[in-house]
């Protein structure tokens, strides 16, 4: 919505406007027999989900009780970009998870809305796509995150390809901005690699509480996400075994299932993991959830740990950067140390272990001995058999 809240709907000869009020959707319009304005509440919450519902439920049905017509196809009028991208939504809805809609929504609300959402879809011209993608980079927008509005719109675009209602993808026309080779995504994450140093991690665990402490460690020594973390039961550890079972994660109050279908695994509970659940085990033994809430009830999300997380970087001068960097700690720290990149694949819930070397290659290192040693080890077997009679 606009900063005054208010957004204008034409259904037939009614021109509706919605507008916020209570923190609900209210209409307003005027009945073209009557020159009274009449104002109504539609009882619903002011969401932008909701938004979707008045103007492709509410609005048609009051425009129906008044005067028995429903709005054929041949008198809708053209697509603007923000009619067409409410019923997007619609089903990107059901096509992604809840946390990545919302987002996306956001995003689009935010960044796309206010250019181009009162346009024709058809009259949206390359150089004027351009032109937003600069206005975003003279803010100093990194291009990663310029990308990632670029995906949702080009997405709405090839929608209505699909649809007969344009014919070619205007952005498609339009070079996307160059991502620095620096910058990259891992796991729908925005943040870039940038591991603890064992210092830091030291440092944090001293200046944490007992029970933000035992969640830090226990990432740091799985490698699991966070929402994962939040989403573990006590049932889904086996002390005998050193096993932890990963089989659902917790994103915006929802529980679902993990990324991928590698990401439901079990996962080796080293030394450092046992340490960590045995101390939250004193603390949250008598719930269902490992990790639970102020109200003890399984976190809503892990966005407030991330935040206390953040403030004890801040206040012992440690570079702040996301909670998601101990996962990457993890892996660096055993990939740099020559541990087997299967296993750490596995344990990190990749679907392979390409995935896990495009991202941590840079952390295996080997000094000139080990080089050498290496060389030695491998040139005694390849090709032994071929001399062998000589």
């Amino acid at each position: 919505m606009p900063k005054s809240k208010r957004e204008k709907c034409n259904y037939l000869n009614y021109t509706f406007t919605i507008f916020k009020k209570y923190d609900t959707w209210q209409i307003s319009f005027k009945n073209p027999k009557d020159v009274k304005m009449v104002k109504r509440s539609t009882g619903l919450a002011a969401t932008a989900a909701n938004l979707i519902t008045v103007k492709k439920e509410i609005i048609p049905s009051v425009v129906e009780y008044l005067t028995g017509k429903i709005q054929s196809v041949e008198e809708e009028k053209e697509y603007t970009l923000s009619n067409f991208a409410d019923e997007y939504f619609v089903l990107h809805r059901a096509r992604v998870r809840e946390h990545t809609h919302n987002r996306n929504l956001l995003h689009f609300q935010k960044h796309i809305k206010p250019y181009f959402g009162h346009r024709l879809l058809d009259t949206i011209k390359p150089m004027e796509l351009e032109k937003w993608q600069n206005d975003f980079k003279s803010k100093k927008y990194k291009p990663l995150t310029i990308q990632k509005f670029r995906s949702i719109l080009f997405s709405i675009f090839d929608e209505a390809i699909k649809n007969d209602i344009i014919n070619t993808n205007p952005l498609s026309k339009v070079e996307a901005p160059k991502i620095n080779k620096e910058f990259k995504m891992i796991d729908d994450v925005d943040e870039d690699i940038f591991p603890f140093s064992e210092d830091e991690i030291k440092m944090i665990l001293d200046n944490s509480d007992s029970y933000l402490k035992n969640f830090i460690m226990l990432m740091y020594a799985t490698g699991v996400r966070p929402g994962e973390i939040i989403a573990l039961q006590w049932t889904d550890i086996s002390f005998d075994k050193k096993q932890i079972h990963i089989s659902k994660t917790i994103s915006s109050g929802k529980i679902g299932l993990p990324k991928t279908a590698a990401s439901v695994r079990k996962v080796d509970m080293l030394p450092l993991a046992e340490l960590a659940l045995k101390e939250q085990y004193k603390l949250t033994k008598d719930y269902e959830y490992i990790f639970i809430s102020s109200s003890k009830k399984a976190f809503y999300s892990h966005d407030i740990i991330n935040i206390r997380f953040k403030k004890i970087l801040k206040s012992n001068n440690i570079q702040v950067r996301a909670l998601y960097n101990l996962r990457h700690t993890f892996a660096s720290q055993l990939i740099s140390s020559g541990e087997d990149i299967v296993w750490v694949s596995r344990t990190l819930g990749h679907n392979d272990v390409s995935i896990t070397l495009k991202y941590y290659t840079k952390f295996i290192k080997e000094d000139e001995e080990t080089r050498l040693k290496k060389i030695s080890k491998i040139g005694a077997n390849f090709g032994a058999n071929i001399f062998r009679d000589s």
